[in-house]
């Protein structure tokens, strides 16, 4: 059985109906406050793994705005209580065994949807056919021949039941009965759910940081809290670390044999240190070790009597152990999750994972592990879906996982109450505003470094524009037959020279890779800040500033340009921004580069604020019009890239790539 859309409303954030898509794994992605915990707690609370969290309360949930309109309508009659969360499930060949073997095809359709709300009752819906139902019945009841022909006519069970009273004192016909009576009661469809289906419906996993292990617990206090069903967060992962060690909470409080215990105990931290260990990469010696012990004057508060159960964190290589609530977050919210989802895969529950903000704690290289755990568990035919504003925790090789999370109320200026703005879910990643979708650029940007050009040699360039510049002048001059850049070359804007040691760093594990740059390192690139430690990668580019072919000391790829040529482009870039047209003349005298002087003119003008992107326009205009331009290109440009393309051609004589 597998989770296939989700339908949320008026819970918390949520005011109007949000629908979306359901896959192995769901990410969902939005910023703060967007609404993607509501959307996990909602449907966590459709079916939960402790039952004790699985109901809706109006005072808590209810969106506050529209609470008092609710409440009223409810008391008057004029609405149901509200439904919250609707789950639709794809039933699967397994899921209908046991219900096919009474009643081959009683099931019309292979969906099942489970719904519930304020009311906190479960609903079923299954399109069913009765007929089969009634069928069933008369051929397995024993009834005699000729009274199970005569009830053939009935199609419903109603029918069946007013059939059967001239005959109820025949044995077969009092259990048909009977079976009727109980289908009837609770209504065929419940009945059929209940006694066929719903022991395959999955579980939902709800994890966040508030679920952690303390690392230490008295054990008469947590037996006490269970029997009183008011377990804190924290002790769920803990009592799953007991069951799993195959111990109860008695035996560990009252053992028959301390050496049993110790060994179950033994057997349960190897077990975890075995499974986290095969994911947390950030440190391969450490181990877990459980201590068990009476309570001492001096330990904590509410541990100072009885039994306690004390979790160690045991580092083989610094030969010191620390109890788990002393490591990082990170590792205690790996080791916790780990924990409870181990019991309760143990049980061969049928489960769903809700994992709220996994990377809260996780370092990058620790998230990278928790996707593979997902991706390990999603092939055993778990689903999961986790809240994410991390771009690690992002797959960008699956981007069709990913679910846009944006309350639309903080992105509109409307104050009108009759407009019912809240969380919404987008697949279309066009739809939510850029803000929302930041984590997938990080993704994105993450995955095309880690596969750039892999087999290229590289140039590196300060801007895109500078980029666009130098594919669009290349393309102009091999039209008329000249010098253009080699086109081996892949070229990687990696914005200002101070940004080489970094460059450096991620291309480390790449050494053999020919590398080269048009940057200004001695000026810092364009944020002019001067000299830096550029790493090894200095040693091995090639390195030219684009002053090596202008006349302008400290000048840009834009320098390479006639001034008039660059001027025209910012014209006909901003035309319906600019009051004036701009000139060379207009922007006075002055040696240093042209974007600097262009930027003083329009900062004294007022314009600064109305001439957004302002390097990158008019380079995109020069690649969108260069036919219409092309005459205006003068032999001084043309001459200026020659000379650049001729430098940089130069490394690649002789060399041959794959």
């Amino acid at each position: 059985m597998r989770l296939t859309s989700v339908q949320i409303s008026d819970y918390k954030c949520v005011r109007q109906t949000c629908q979306f898509q359901i896959s192995d794994i769901t990410c969902l992605v939005g910023k703060n406050e967007s609404g993607k915990t509501a959307i996990l707690e909602s449907l966590y609370r459709l079916n939960p793994v402790a039952p004790a969290h699985g109901a809706f309360n109006v005072d808590d949930d209810y969106p506050r705005i529209d609470i008092e309109d609710y409440r009223l309508e409810v008391s008057e009659g004029k609405r149901e209580p509200a439904i919250v969360t609707q789950a639709t499930f794809a039933l699967e060949e397994d899921d209908l065994t046991a219900i096919n073997a009474d009643f081959p095809g009683v099931v019309a359709q292979p969906e099942l949807v489970l719904s519930k709300g304020y009311a906190n009752e479960l609903y079923a819906e299954l399109t069913i056919n009765e007929e089969i139902v009634v069928d069933g019945l008369i051929n397995t009841a024993g009834l005699p021949t000729q009274l199970a022909k005569s009830l053939a006519r009935c199609s419903a069970l109603a029918d069946l039941s007013a059939a059967l009273k001239e005959n109820e004192k025949q044995e077969a016909v009092a259990h048909l009965q009977e079976s009727i009576s109980r289908m009837q009661e609770k209504g065929l469809l419940q009945y059929l759910y209940e006694r066929y289906i719903e022991n395959r419906v999955p579980k939902f996993l709800y994890f966040d940081e508030f679920y952690q292990m303390k690392g230490h617990v008295n054990i008469q206090a947590l037996v006490e809290r269970k029997q009183n069903n008011r377990l804190w967060d924290s002790d769920y992962p803990l009592l799953g670390l007991i069951d799993l060690a195959r111990l109860n909470l008695e035996e560990i409080s009252n053992p028959r044999r301390a050496l049993e215990r110790d060994n179950r105990l033994e057997g349960a931290s190897n077990h975890l240190t075995r499974n986290i260990m095969k994911y947390w990469s950030q440190n391969q010696f450490l181990e877990m070790r459980f201590d068990i012990r009476p309570g001492l004057l001096e330990d904590p508060e509410g541990m100072q009597a009885g039994t306690n159960l004390w979790t160690h964190v045991y580092n083989y290589k610094q030969k010191v152990s620390t109890l788990l609530g002393r490591r990082s977050k990170g590792f205690i919210w790996f080791f916790s999750f780990l924990a409870w989802f181990s019991q309760q895969k143990r049980k061969k529950t049928p489960l769903i994972l809700l994992l709220d903000e996994p990377s809260l704690y996780l370092h990058g290289s620790a998230q990278q592990d928790l996707l593979r755990f997902l991706e390990d568990e999603c092939a055993e035919g778990i689903q999961v879906l986790y809240t994410t504003q991390s771009p690690y925790l992002v797959d960008s090789h699956r981007l069709d996982r990913v679910r846009i999370v944006e309350d639309r109320s903080t992105e509109s200026q409307s104050f009108a109450p009759e407009v019912r703005e809240g969380t919404q879910v987008y697949t279309d990643f066009q739809q939510p505003s850029g803000e929302s979708i930041f984590p997938l650029f990080g993704a994105l940007a993450n995955s095309l470094l880690g596969n750039l050009a892999p087999d290229s040699p590289l140039l590196l360039v300060e801007e895109l524009s500078d980029l666009i510049y130098l594919q669009t002048l290349s393309t102009l001059l091999v039209q008329k037959g000249r010098t253009g850049l080699d086109p081996r070359w892949a070229l990687v804007p990696i914005g200002p020279a101070t940004n080489l040691s970094v460059f450096s760093t991620l291309l480390r594990g790449d050494r053999e890779r020919i590398i080269a740059g048009l940057l200004d390192v001695n000026a810092g690139g364009r944020s002019g800040t001067g000299g830096a430690q550029y790493g090894d990668l200095l040693q091995r580019a090639r390195l030219h500033s684009p002053s090596e072919f202008s006349d302008v000391q400290d000048g840009h790829v834009e320098d390479l340009l006639d001034p008039a040529l660059y001027i025209d482009l910012v014209n006909r870039a901003f035309q319906p921004l600019l009051r004036k047209p701009l000139s060379v003349k207009r922007l006075g005298g002055g040696e240093g580069p042209i974007l600097e002087r262009l930027r003083e003119h329009l900062a004294s003008l007022s314009h600064s604020e109305a001439i957004p992107h302002l390097p990158l326009k008019p380079a995109q205009f020069l690649a969108s019009h260069g036919h219409e331009l092309e005459a205006t290109v003068l032999e001084g440009t043309l001459g200026r890239f020659e000379r650049l393309f001729t430098a940089f051609n130069v490394i690649l004589e002789g060399v041959t790539i794959q």
